[in-house]
């Protein structure tokens, strides 16, 4: 017996007539089972381990190490992904290596130079030669050599004695900037710490934000009236272009490794622009006092941490684009400072909720952090990766794991 086609309005393609017809029928049979459509799959493959994951595994690993189980940290940490290591594992290993026979848990390796006598804002490391600059409202720099730490620094000063509100090294570690309270701008030879140039950028007008170039031929600051970037190539310091309003509250600045880009921030927007001429070439929109910035090694990406008890978060944004990667928070309180590692995987990042903190650079997730028992401020990592430090009211902090293993 043949079963009659039903009829169809005008309009419906007769190529959909037969699951228009099925659908009816498995309703006139009371919705009995609904049918299963075999649908071709892949063979399953196993997942591989996602970072939260390998977090968990870490967290296990540091658990064991702080009771003194080293064998069995040492088994688990050879069992996790390459690919997703970085400085936290190198970090555990030396951890373990330095586990004694009978001791009740391993060192944490976390060393300290004591802050001067004098009020100190913060270190600024020196990323090729494993040097830190004390930052000292005297007028003065006190240089350390983290490899002999408890050897006296090396000191030097503005000439007139201003107080010194920042301070930044170049990439090639031979040059630093300080920026002043009287609105001078000192340039360093970082060999023989003798003054290069000294720039005056209005008076009375601290200069409390600065970045440089990576070989130290430009820089942008803090003018009178405006954040200022200046070229150091030609026989005299220039300045090149005003960038930007100088605000109240302050600015965030940051110049790329590659030396074509610097980025600037304020009250909302992240604005890139080129370190040549200083000309806007994209805007992207992350929070209220945009004042945290710095690119990754590869100048691809750019972090942002907006500063203030409302926006507690960190993004990280490809330069070219308005979207982030992630947004990472809220936090307990906001982000006072990060760095990127050498190898652009980890984000360390420091503030007023006493941890610090390093983050998966790709999807903000938090791989390792410390507790620590005040605020932290001004990360920085060493070209080798070996060297992480920071700084806290009572001094500077680092973790130095020395040479990498052959």
């Amino acid at each position: 017996m043949s079963i009659a086609s039903p009829i169809l309005p005008v309009g419906i393609d007769p190529s959909r007539r037969l699951w228009r017809f099925l659908f009816c029928a498995w309703g006139l049979l009371g919705g009995l089972a609904a049918p299963s459509i075999a649908v071709a799959t892949p063979p399953a493959t196993e997942a591989a381990p996602t970072t939260r994951e390998y977090r968990a595994t870490i967290d296990r690993i540091r658990t064991g190490l702080d009771a003194g189980r080293g064998a069995e940290a040492a088994q688990q940490l050879t069992g996790t992904p390459v690919d997703l290591r970085s400085f936290e594992f190198d970090y555990l290993q030396a951890r373990i290596d330095g586990l004694t026979p009978g001791a009740k848990a391993a060192p944490d390796l976390i060393q300290k130079l004591p802050k001067p006598d004098v009020e100190t804002r913060y270190g600024v490391l020196n990323e090729t030669n494993r040097e830190v600059v004390l930052i000292c409202r005297d007028g003065s720099l006190r240089v350390h050599n983290l490899k002999t730490s408890e050897a006296p620094p090396r000191k030097v000063a503005h000439p007139q004695g201003a107080a010194v509100w920042t301070g930044v090294c170049t990439h090639d570690g031979q040059t630093f900037f300080s920026g002043h309270e009287n609105g001078d701008v000192l340039v360093w030879d970082t060999a023989t710490w003798k003054l290069r140039h000294s720039i005056f950028l209005g008076t009375k007008w601290a200069v409390r934000e600065l970045a440089c170039a990576p070989d130290g031929l430009a820089f942008v600051a803090e003018g009178q009236k405006e954040l200022e970037l200046w070229s150091l190539a030609g026989e005299k310091p220039e300045k090149v272009a005003g960038v930007g309003d100088r605000l109240n509250f302050g600015e965030g600045l940051a110049f790329s490794r590659q030396g074509d880009r610097i980025a600037t921030g304020g009250m909302f927007d992240i604005v890139v622009r080129d370190a040549r001429t200083g000309a806007p070439q994209q805007s992207l929109r992350h929070a209220s006092y945009t004042m945290g910035l710095e690119f990754s090694p590869d100048g691809k990406r750019i972090a942002s941490a907006p500063r203030g008890n409302v926006n507690k978060f960190l993004a990280v944004f490809p330069v070219d684009q308005d979207r982030p990667l992630f947004n990472a928070g809220p936090f307990g309180n906001y982000i006072a400072g990060m760095a990127f590692s050498p190898d652009g995987s980890r984000i360390a990042a420091t503030g007023c909720e006493k941890v610090l903190r390093l983050l998966d650079a790709t999807t903000g997730e938090v791989v390792y952090s410390w507790p620590r028992p005040e605020c932290g401020a001004r990360p920085g990592f060493s070209q080798d990766g070996r060297l992480l430090g920071w700084t806290e009211p009572d001094g500077y902090r680092f973790i130095d794991l020395g040479p990498r293993p052959e």
